[in-house]
């Protein structure tokens, strides 16, 4: 069995550009973890504040989902509805637990240095898609897989969990951009081997969380 321990135990140890994987129990999970052969169906990357020139404490998770679920969106200041967005990682975790969403979160840490101008990518295009929407499921499955298997684009002004890590990635210099956002899923961020980096850069596991 996996050793799992608190959130509070490594939340000082994360950095932006590191990884969080979520195990869901809900049946919009189930049908992704099935569609991916996955035991992953979530995944959001972690930004401090100080490197995207906004306050607050603790780390930030940036990403797309179906629901705010009540957590303050930073940028916004209230609830997002749905689709990118950057909020208190502390406060999804919590959430996903309390609600039953989600029960285990896995750490991916980043093990490069993100330079000036990839902070600065990075932030821009975080206010850029911000406004950004959550594809319904039907729709979703219909993007994913014309990106996974025909690499064909998606609709602009709509972004899932994994094709806006990819994105985030692409536009900070990580990821070549011969290959579509939308055909990423979770489970190939928990797989170096299927990423086509382009720069010296490597994801390795972190602890298995499953209490805040």
């Amino acid at each position: 069995m996996d050793r799992q321990i608190h959130y509070s135990e490594i939340e000082k140890t994360l950095a932006t550009g590191d990884l969080i994987l979520f195990h869901g129990k809900q049946s919009t999970s189930e049908l992704i973890e099935l569609l991916e052969w996955s035991y992953w169906s979530h995944i959001g990357m972690i930004v401090l504040p100080k490197d995207v020139g906004l306050e607050g404490e603790g780390p930030f998770i940036w990403e797309s989902t179906s629901s705010g679920d009540g957590i303050i969106d930073v940028i916004l200041g209230k609830e997002k509805p749905n689709g990118p967005m950057l909020i208190p990682l502390k406060d999804r975790i919590s959430e996903d637990i309390k609600q039953g969403f989600d029960n285990h979160f896995k750490i991916r840490y980043l093990n490069s240095v993100i330079s000036k101008d990839e902070l600065t990518e990075l932030k821009k295009f975080i206010f850029e898609v911000h406004t950004a929407s959550f594809p319904t499921i039907k729709d979703l499955c219909k993007i994913y897989l014309e990106g996974k298997e025909k690499n064909i684009q998606g609709p602009t002004g709509m972004y899932f969990c994994s094709q806006l890590v990819a994105q985030t990635y692409m536009k900070m210099g990580y990821l070549s951009e011969r290959y579509v956002a939308n055909g990423y899923s979770p489970v190939e961020f928990n797989n170096n081997g299927s990423l086509p980096s382009t720069k010296r850069f490597h994801l390795f596991d972190g602890a298995i969380i499953n209490h805040v």
